[in-house]
């Protein structure tokens, strides 16, 4: 099973990316973000708890994001591939997806896709459009927007920064257009299934 990690900022393309690559290559697109408005939409225990942190523009704790990712992985260990959008969004996540991934024998983390290289305005504004049309609450407030990037920026930026995944990062420019990212993407992607 392949597994690949989409990292970056909120508003940087991610989801978009995500859903390309996982209708391309017949992956599964795992997003924390949809889990946890699954999960508060259904008013299930962990989406209560999560609604608590996002509604505030902070990062929902690990043991509940990991918990919730966990849950949804068990149903999915069939599959050729996973595209990981939103997660892991701390080095203890980290962790705990190796240990899932060593666990049941489902492989490693082949590739981490970053996100780079986007003004913080782009973001912001990306955002904002986005909470107009899917009325997302995180994605409507100036303020909330500003807050989870700054989240980012303090606790989720760096998480990769070691030696050990130097091999597996793929910079990619974010300010591209959908159709150039998704062509470098791809091509990436096939490369390292070859």
């Amino acid at each position: 099973m392949i597994h690949i990690i989409l990292f970056g900022p909120p508003g940087c393309g991610k989801g978009t990316q995500a859903r390309i690559v996982a209708n391309k290559f017949g992956f599964i697109h795992l997003s924390t973000g949809i889990l946890f408005r699954n999960h508060i939409k259904k008013e299930t225990n962990l989406g209560i708890l999560a609604s608590h942190y996002i509604n505030k523009g902070i990062l929902v704790p690990d043991k509940i994001t990991t918990d919730m990712l966990n849950l949804e992985m068990k149903k999915h260990f069939h599959v050729k591939g996973i595209v990981y959008d939103g997660y892991p969004r701390t080095r203890n996540q980290i962790f705990s997806l190796e240990k899932i991934l060593d666990k049941f024998y489902l492989g490693r983390i082949n590739i981490i896709f970053s996100f780079s290289f986007i003004r913080k305005k782009l973001l912001i504004n990306r955002l904002l459009k986005r909470g107009k049309i899917s009325n997302r609450d995180d994605d409507t407030d100036m303020i909330t927007v500003q807050k989870r990037i700054e989240e980012y920026n303090k606790k989720t930026a760096f998480i990769w920064n070691s030696s050990k995944w130097e091999k597996n990062i793929v910079e990619l420019n974010a300010s591209y257009s959908i159709e150039k990212i998704s062509f470098f993407i791809e091509k990436k992607i096939i490369n390292n299934l070859l």
